[in-house]
């Protein structure tokens, strides 16, 4: 599995690769699917990662009864 670090700097690079090929193709919109599932994505492993370890997050979470 690799490390929160090493995901985000792939998840930059391959958002940095969208950016200069939408600015070539003069198209905002290319690679938008792309763009939001990815992010997507990261945010949802690191919430996973912060629900298993929180650390010094755990003050700050709020859990949904229903899940408990």
């Amino acid at each position: 599995m690799r490390s929160i670090k090493e995901r985000l700097e792939q998840s930059v690079a391959t958002l940095g690769t969208l950016e200069r090929k939408r600015e070539e193709m003069r198209s905002p919109a290319l690679g938008a699917d792309t763009e939001w599932s990815l992010i997507e994505s990261e945010l949802r492993e690191i919430e996973e990662d912060i629900l298993q370890d929180p650390g010094a997050l755990e003050k700050f979470l709020v859990r949904d009864k229903r899940s408990a």
